[in-house]
């Protein structure tokens, strides 16, 4: 689902880009890739020139991971699923230009497309198609994050590579479930009430 969910996010990014220059047909400028992997000749090259999109971390929200949920069924039973993923990505845009005034130009568009539009969803991205396998639906929620020096700092020690032109966003993604069904149950039809009464 995330690479459904990132793919989807590129491609509208892409064409955000390309309307923006006046360049509809021409090669995306954003790609996914891991901007570690720039010393390695055989990926540096597909990331050159580029908008590069890296996933730098996940992080659940735990708080919102309670219990089961369940929803009737035809026939009057109970279908028990699992809670749905409450998933932080963390998104780092990499503008990785020779150019360092193409970088800054790329790395404000990135900036405004996601001013322009915060939440993604099948519904309300054209031309997406859910994919196989039983998910129902994703929401994307995209917001932008102010990291310190310092933060700065370690994410690229972390990464072990060389600083560039960035901004990391926070996408708060709510898989919302694949339907497996836990387990079943008959609905309660009528119940008795036993006690003893009041002196007995």
């Amino acid at each position: 689902m995330i690479v459904e969910a990132l793919t989807l996010l590129l491609r509208q990014l892409n064409d955000y880009i390309a309307q923006a220059d006046g360049t509809a047909g021409a090669p995306a400028q954003a790609v996914l890739g891991n901007i570690a992997h720039l010393d390695r000749p055989e990926i540096a090259t597909d990331l050159d020139n580029h908008l590069v999109l890296t996933l730098v971390n996940i992080e659940e929200e735990r708080a919102l991971k309670n219990g089961r949920v369940a929803t009737a069924v035809p026939g009057g039973g109970v279908a028990y699923m699992n809670r749905p993923f409450h998933l932080n990505l963390f998104l780092l845009f990499t503008a990785n230009y020779r150019i360092y005034g193409t970088a800054l130009r790329r790395l404000a568009q990135v900036l405004t497309f996601f001013q322009g539009k915060q939440q993604f969803t099948f519904a309300n991205s054209p031309g997406a198609n859910p994919p196989q396998g039983g998910i129902v639906d994703f929401s994307l929620s995209i917001d932008l994050l102010s990291l310190s020096f310092e933060e700065v700092n370690h994410l690229w020690g972390f990464l072990g590579a060389r600083q560039g032109p960035s901004a990391i966003f926070r996408g708060r993604l709510v898989v919302v479930s694949d339907e497996r069904l836990l387990e079943t149950s008959a609905q309660i039809q009528d119940f008795d009430i036993v006690g003893r009464g009041i002196g007995a």
